[in-house]
């Protein structure tokens, strides 16, 4: 027969291993599933390309030799 002190023992630890697997599982759900800042982040990441493709290339600009001062688009 198990005494009564040891069963107590066993109870207690047996209860904060589950605790503990609980507290595991809720940071692992945090990690490793997508939460609100990554969807966000998803959402910024696809306006970025967007515009990065509909931007326009740099234009390259003749300088006035007078001055200085830029004037008009180069030919290519």
């Amino acid at each position: 027969m198990i005494p009564i002190w040891l069963g107590k023992i066993i109870a207690t630890r047996a209860i904060k291993a589950i605790k503990h697997k609980i507290d595991l599982n809720k940071i692992d759900k945090y990690v490793n599933k997508p939460n609100e800042l990554d969807k966000k982040i998803k959402v910024v990441e696809k306006r970025l390309k967007k515009l990065e493709k509909d931007s326009h290339p740099p234009q390259e600009f003749i300088c006035c030799r007078k001055c200085g001062c830029k004037i008009a688009k180069a030919k290519r």
